[in-house]
């Protein structure tokens, strides 16, 4: 009776565990997608029955240790990362010895025999069992990819065909009784019984389509004739096997529900991507979609010479703090009251005349426009160790100075060239005079006199920024334009001494 109500409370309460579990309060990490795994497998392998009841398969009497051997298969259903159910058969041989100091025991419904050493029984076993499953790994790791632990709780029934026999001297065996044989049964040759399992899975998976498992599991018989003795010394008959088999997953996706390896690796770890082709790399870029070409700072944004919030390739007002709704210019005015709005005017603040482009004379005119060169020179750029000016952008500049220059043929210019601190003294001082004598070349290949720019290279003297920082050293390497004295052409000169003479 009380063994009746054990293993009723104990069938209860593994129901109650599983109905009552909340998987979402159990899982702690990453969960596993159902969608993207499968949820079926099978498994087959070898077994050993140790039995431990009146008489035992280990640490027995004189009659040694009994070895016994069997095979199961089962399917598996996982119903989420945590939760499945378990269908398993088994077939094994039992057998078993007296162990010592056990002959003060008489052996039930055998007239005066006790448990001797020289005892022992034998059959075979079959039956099923369906079980529970419970992932340990998935209550705290959901995502093992290597070594899962596994938890199986559940009820079987099987048939035996157990007797017990004597050793007699002459080494033969004597039966004693056959717990099998009994015209009551519709099994007259075999006995049988259910009983409970508690079982712990170690599983190693080779690959993802197969595992091997490891299996110790511990069994309580509801009868007390497995052994094939009833006795009052035990009335518990408990035995424990022990599996070892290989676990087929099942299915056309390429991960079992129990493991967390569904999540997809990256193809590179790491992989330098500069989507915009501006130097900076899109995890430290700020803007990583700058046009082709554009001027950038070192966390990518693009230049903004005023500071007015549109970047220099959109601003149509470079050097003039403007509107961001109206192209990084100011809204059109007339400061001066001389008819000619600010944004064209060269001379805002002076009333003047439209041929001098709001200037009141061609000499104000022209060192408003030297003062523009000025401007212009000190945001003209250089590649890393080149004399190749940055961008189309910047010749566009130059494109402007070079108008300037012609406007003004009264005047001579000095294009003097800088490098950053990389680098010997000697070596900045050859590539700042490259650098001159680039945009030199480019303003002479626009239409200015060669006499009128003279070009010097002053290597990394004379830093405009500190070369501490990326952007300190990208904004010392670069040309300055300076107006320097008052040019005579040489035809002009030529005109002049023959009139003279």
């Amino acid at each position: 009776m009380k063994r009746s109500l054990f293993f009723l409370f104990v069938s209860l309460f593994t129901c109650t565990i599983f109905s009552q579990t909340n998987l979402n309060d159990i899982i702690k990490n990453n969960k596993i997608e159902l969608e993207n795994s499968n949820s079926w497998a099978v498994s087959a392998g070898l077994s050993n029955f140790v039995m431990h009841g009146d008489l035992r398969s280990i640490g027995t009497g004189n009659l040694g240790n009994f070895w016994n051997f069997g095979a199961y298969a089962y399917i598996d259903k996982m119903f989420n990362p945590l939760l499945g159910l378990e269908f398993k058969v088994n077939y094994s041989k039992i057998s078993g010895g007296a162990q010592y100091f056990s002959d003060v025991y008489d052996i039930l419904y055998l007239n005066q025999q006790k448990i001797t050493n020289n005892l022992f029984f034998k059959g075979t076993a079959y039956g099923a069992e369906l079980n529970f499953i419970l992932s340990f790994s998935n209550l705290y790791i959901a995502n093992a990819d290597k070594w899962h632990v596994t938890g199986y709780f559940g009820a079987g029934y099987h048939q035996y065909d157990s007797a017990l026999y004597e050793k007699l001297p002459n080494g033969s065996n004597n039966l004693l009784i056959d717990f099998g044989k009994n015209p009551a049964r519709n099994s007259i040759n075999e006995a049988s019984s259910i009983y409970l399992s508690i079982q712990l899975g170690l599983k190693y998976r080779i690959n993802k389509r197969v595992d091997l498992e490891f299996r110790p599991s511990w069994y309580f018989n509801y009868e007390d004739h497995l052994d094939a003795t009833i006795s009052n010394k035990q009335d518990w008959e408990t035995f424990f096997v022990t599996h070892v088999g290989v676990v087929v997953k099942l299915g056309k996706k390429k991960v079992f529900t129990i493991w967390g390896d569904n999540k997809k690796e990256p193809e590179n770890k790491f992989k330098i991507v500069d989507t915009d082709k501006d130097g900076v790399i899109d995890e430290l870029d700020n803007d990583p979609n700058t046009p082709l070409g554009v001027q950038v700072y070192g966390n990518g944004t693009p230049v903004d010479s005023d500071q007015d919030g549109v970047p220099d390739y959109i601003d149509k007002c470079v050097f003039e703090k403007g509107r961001v709704d109206n192209d990084g210019c100011p809204f059109i005015g007339d400061k001066d009251r001389d008819g000619i709005p600010d944004r064209e005017d060269k001379c805002p603040e002076v009333k003047g005349l439209e041929r001098f482009e709001g200037c009141p004379d061609a000499n104000s005119l022209r060192v408003t426009e030297l003062v523009t060169v000025m401007s212009y020179s000190k945001n003209i750029y250089f590649n890393t160790d080149s004399n190749s000016i940055r961008s189309g952008f910047y010749y566009t500049m130059l494109d402007d100075v070079a108008e300037i220059m012609l406007k003004n043929k009264d005047v001579t210019f000095s294009v003097s060239g800088y490098t950053d601190n990389i680098g010997s003294k000697d070596y900045n001082l050859k590539l700042s005079e490259r650098r001159s004598n680039e945009a030199r070349n480019y303003l002479i290949e626009r239409g200015v006199e060669a006499d009128r720019i003279s070009a010097k290279g002053y290597g990394k003297e004379n830093p405009k920024y500190s070369n501490s920082t990326a952007q300190g050293k990208q904004l010392n390497r670069r040309v300055e334009i300076k107006s320097v004295g008052y040019y005579e052409s040489k035809t002009k000169l030529k005109v002049e001494s023959i009139n003279k003479n």
